[in-house]
């Protein structure tokens, strides 16, 4: 992500004492004990009832969840051996099936293997598509596949796609010409044929080029796009869809930004509502999607713009975050959202030789998955201002009340069951994600929602 916003369980659960509220403390499986939240005066809080639903369903056709990562990034990770390490290939397998974007920044800074220099790339390592390919065939991933547009130089792309073709089958691969092209100018330059351009690249010029790099690929290529910060371009993007026959239209979303300064990037911000909602940008590019019928994803996104902040993007309420902002987008109409890695503090897994370590927000997606298999149909459910909340029905047959709570305080939310249930908990601190067994009493399961934390309650 360049220096815009655009407001837009592999792990072991570790038990922890998540607060809930029955008639006795014997209803919860140990080390799970009842408490109620109380009010001012002392007397236990009245438990919201879940249940009631509201809007239409929507259903979940294919990974929620996704990667963007640079080319850098991936290069590295790969390693030094023809296939990748097989922690990294465990790492993204705990994340189901995710689509992997390459791209972001590193998309308009890299050329073909081989390539003479040119200012502003560098060529990719040799071995890169012989390595994708050994990864891709251990996961069968889809990929979309960034390519060059800022450097104006559309023959890369048959080279590149050539490569991405030896590696990643076709029923499996997409591309998307730029990054951030709407901003290409003050912060990455794009070339106007005699030199590198400073100034914003016009819109006619944007789209000359990207339909020169679209013909690079011959008939059939799938492409998405058209991948903008900002929404300089939204009122333009039927008109892209047409030029380039996008299939799927795809955005960035960054709720915080550190590109100017750090002030305002704090883990308060993080885990208000707003960061995980998506802004009037989004909305407007998912509005101009529909138009043309096509389906949105969020092709880049993660905490903090300009490579996150310390203490913050890699803090435990991040996986909050991850997790909220999964649900929110899903339930606004957006297919999936791809969580960018770029070698800093908000990625959310770090690659070490053969080594992965794995960060909150990687808890927060890994649950994710768990609770939004595809198939899976989500209904909003009516609740106070203070919380938020969804019924999902998985092809399984389960049913989850995934409830979480943005007030100052705990809050009681009770579901009429007749069986014990699952109980999982996403929280800002100590074990970040806590799993149990709950047993109703007369006829309901309560359970007190910790502020900033977000409970799912699945029967069956």
């Amino acid at each position: 992500m360049r220096s815009v916003r655009f407001s837009l369980i592999g792990a072991a659960l570790v038990a922890l004492g998540i607060a809930a509220s029955s008639s006795s403390a014997a209803a919860m499986s140990a080390p799970f004990r009842a408490q109620a939240a109380g009010s001012r005066t002392g007397a236990p809080a009245r438990a919201i009832a879940l249940g009631v639903t509201s809007g239409a369903p929507v259903t979940i056709a294919s990974d929620p969840v996704g990667l963007s990562v640079e080319y850098s990034v991936l290069a590295a990770d790969l390693g030094t051996g023809s296939c990748p390490p097989p922690e990294l290939v465990s790492t993204i397998e705990g994340l189901g099936v995710p689509t992997i974007r390459i791209g972001g920044d590193s998309g308009d800074e890299t050329a073909p293997a081989g390539t003479p220099p040119f200012a502003g790339v560098t060529d990719l390592p040799a071995a890169f598509w012989s390595q994708l390919a050994c990864l891709e065939s251990q996961t069968q991933e889809p990929f979309v596949i960034g390519l060059n547009l800022a450097s104006q130089m559309p023959a890369w792309a048959a080279t590149m796609a050539a490569g991405a073709r030896s590696a990643v089958p076709a029923s499996l691969l997409s591309f998307e010409i730029g990054n951030e092209a709407d901003i290409d100018g003050p912060s990455t330059a794009w070339w106007n044929a005699t030199a590198e351009a400073k100034s914003l690249l016009p819109f006619p010029t944007y789209l000359d080029d990207a339909e020169a790099v679209e013909g690079q690929l011959g008939p059939g290529a799938e492409l998405e796009g058209p991948d903008f910060a900002t929404p300089r371009w939204t009122a333009e993007i039927p008109q892209i869809a047409t030029a380039l026959s996008l299939h799927t239209i795809d955005g960035h979303f960054y709720p915080l930004n550190a590109c100017t300064g750090l002030g305002q990037a704090t883990v308060t911000a993080l885990l208000a509502r707003g960061a995980s909602e998506p802004g009037g940008a989004i909305l407007a590019t998912l509005a101009q999607a529909e138009r043309i019928h096509l389906p949105m994803v969020i092709s880049e996104s993660n905490s903090v713009a300009c490579r996150g902040k310390p203490g913050v993007s890699d803090a435990p309420a991040s996986a909050v975050w991850g997790l909220r902002l999964v649900i929110n987008m899903i339930m606004s109409g957006i297919k999936s959202v791809r969580f960018h890695s770029s070698g800093s503090s908000y990625d959310p897994f770090v690659v070490s030789g053969t080594t992965v370590a794995t960060r909150p927000l990687y808890l927060g997606l890994e649950t994710a998955v768990q609770l939004l298999p595809v198939g899976a149909t989500l209904t909003a459910l009516r609740t106070p201002k203070t919380l938020s909340g969804v019924v999902v029905a998985a092809p399984s047959g389960h049913i989850s009340y995934i409830v979480t709570n943005y007030a100052a305080s705990a809050k009681l939310v009770t579901v009429r069951a007749a069986s014990s249930a699952t109980l999982l908990s996403v929280a800002p601190s100590g074990s970040i994600v806590t799993t149990g067994q709950i047993n109703p009493v007369g006829g309901k399961l309560t359970v007190s929602v910790a502020r900033n934390t977000v409970v799912a309650i699945t029967l069956g």
